[in-house]
């Protein structure tokens, strides 16, 4: 018998999934969102014609049009779970058109019944209570319907099982909305199609109330129409083939629907928490990319160069979906660039200078040697000749700190005491403290000891006073050993720093020696930092250096 409540819940069911179906219209760009829209138009129409073909006088017409109405439900919710998972490319040209002609072949027959009764062997108007309705005996092409629709059902939920097995968090959450919305209405349908469920009227309407209310829930609690894996799985190819570097893939509207774990090193967010996230907000200088560009970034506390490629993702009819962020770290390389730069401009620029004036001295020593004028003049060819191999010693220096050594586990403390011990020996006028605990073992290689052993010279030698003043200050936390070197120089020249900052150098900007350069390069190629802090009363430089303990 049927209830009085029946067809009014038809009919809220109607309308609440004719609101949905116009919502999810209206987010159309979204993948997935328009044969969703397509899918609650055919579920609210089922449930409008199920109650008018009980409410009226005239059932057979309204449920034959609610059985032509059905065959679009199948046809749109593998649509949708086909661009929702970004597989929409199946699921075009002769495989759509193969799949459109059995719902086009059963709608015919089913208003063609009374001539042959390939629908409906048979069927009468019954009452149930206040209401008649359509009793009739299904024949072969029904059944060859049902299982037609029910296989195109079982094959978008696979697809969707398959999407919960590949991803967690919110992709999950809407993969299973999305199952219940469709199972629990097909479930009860084939209950009453099969006979399970007593009675001349088909629950089904009623089953699509709740799933109505499954998808509403996961429009407004999971994101349905805002973040779909559809970008992702387009660029799961590209991804797995840079696994290596940092890969960021995001939507039309600069949302991370997907990242590896190298671009998880560098947002220094988890894939939980940056998928859904904005780009923008997590890293600006990726956000408005395009094309082939070039970028600094800090990555665990150092500073690194990538090149970055932006490629964009595209859906069926040249629709773009997002966008494949691929980061490739070339920070050896712009260092080895670097590096090449600074050796180009010692040879090309200060030693040809300083060899001019080597040569011009020596010029004028070669016509007078006895005068204490031309005793100066040697003096100066002495200490220029002296500069010239001092620098080179530096370059040699350079050159061997940066050779691929291996890095291993050194005790900064006795590295410290002894260069402490030996520039105190060497100028006894000035104050050398060291301040650093028992013991603090890093990861580095020897090139450690010269780039310390630079800057304590540098304090001590520019200080312009016989006495000097040079702290050393060792502190450890967070398993990191930070150095800070200070004197009370006049501090380093704005054009040095400027020049290190910016990592290269010109013909109008360049630093004035190699000392600078050997230590950035020696600390930060073992994974450390260096900072400088200068000013009238001195200068600190801060190195900081990974614990032997410690993973990079």
């Amino acid at each position: 018998m049927v209830s009085s409540l029946y067809v009014p819940l038809m009919l809220l069911a109607a309308v609440a999934g004719s609101g949905l179906a116009v919502f999810a219209w209206l987010h159309r760009d979204t993948p997935g969102a328009a044969p969703l829209a397509l899918f609650l138009l055919a579920a609210s129409l089922w449930s409008l014609t199920d109650a008018l073909s009980i409410a009226s006088d005239a059932p057979v017409f309204w449920t034959a049009l609610k059985l032509s109405i059905s065959t679009l439900v199948p046809l749109s919710w593998l649509a949708l779970v086909f661009e929702y998972t970004g597989r929409e490319r199946w699921l075009s040209g002769p495989r759509l058109l193969a799949l459109v002609v059995e719902p086009i072949v059963f709608s015919a027959l089913i208003w063609t019944n009374g001539s042959h009764g390939l629908v409906w062997r048979s069927s009468q108007v019954v009452l149930s209570g206040q209401y008649y309705v359509l009793d009739a005996v299904p024949g072969l092409t029904f059944w060859g319907n049902q299982a037609y629709a029910y296989g195109l059902i079982a094959a978008g939920a696979a697809l969707l099982v398959g999407v919960l097995w590949r991803t967690d968090g919110i992709f999950r959450d809407q993969s299973t909305a999305l199952l219940i919305a469709i199972v629990v209405p097909m479930v009860v349908n084939a209950l009453y199609v099969f006979g399970y469920i007593p009675g001349a009227i088909d629950p089904t309407g009623i089953a699509f109330v709740f799933s109505g209310a499954v998808i509403a829930a996961a429009i407004l609690r999971e994101h349905l129409l805002d973040v779909t894996p559809a970008t992702r799985q387009l660029g799961r190819e590209e991804l797995i083939g840079q696994l290596d570097d940092p890969v960021i893939i995001v939507d039309a509207g600069g949302t991370i629907v997907d990242l590896n774990r190298a671009a998880e090193s560098l947002l220094a967010a988890s894939a939980a928490d940056a998928i859904g996230s904005d780009l923008a907000a997590l890293a600006p200088k990726l956000a408005d990319l395009d094309g082939v560009a070039e970028i600094t970034m800090d990555r665990d506390g150092m500073r690194c160069y990538y090149d970055v490629r932006v490629s964009e993702l595209d859906r069926a009819y040249g629709t773009v979906t997002g966008r494949i962020i691929s980061l490739r770290d070339v920070t050896e390389r712009t260092r080895r660039e670097q590096r090449l730069d600074v050796m180009n401009r010692l040879y090309r620029h200060n030693l040809r200078n300083e060899m001019n004036v080597v040569r011009g001295h020596a010029e004028l020593l070669a016509t007078r040697v006895e005068t204490p004028e031309h005793r100066e003049h040697a003096s100066t060819i002495i200490d220029t000749a002296n500069d010239v191999i001092d620098r080179s010693e530096k370059i040699s220096a350079l050159s061997r700190s940066v050779a691929d050594e291996p890095t291993q586990s050194l005790d900064l403390c006795s590295i410290l005491q002894s260069l402490a011990a030996s520039a105190r020996a060497d100028n006894p006028a000035a104050s050398i403290t060291l301040d650093s605990p028992g013991s603090c073992v890093v990861v580095g290689d020897p090139s450690i000891e010269l780039a310390i052993e630079e800057l304590l010279a540098n304090a001590i030698e520019h200080a312009e006073r016989p006495d000097p003043t040079v702290r050393l200050d060792l502190t450890v936390d967070d398993g990191r050993a930070r150095l800070a070197v200070a004197d009370d120089g006049p501090g380093i020249p704005e054009q040095e720093l400027e020049v290190l900052d910016a990592g290269t150098e010109t013909p109008m900007e360049h630093a004035s020696g190699v000392g600078l350069w050997l230590v950035t390069w020696a600390i930060e190629r073992v994974g450390g930092t260096v900072a400088f802090e200068t000013g009238d009363s001195g200068t600190t430089v801060t190195v900081t250096l990974r614990r032997g303990d410690s993973r990079p």
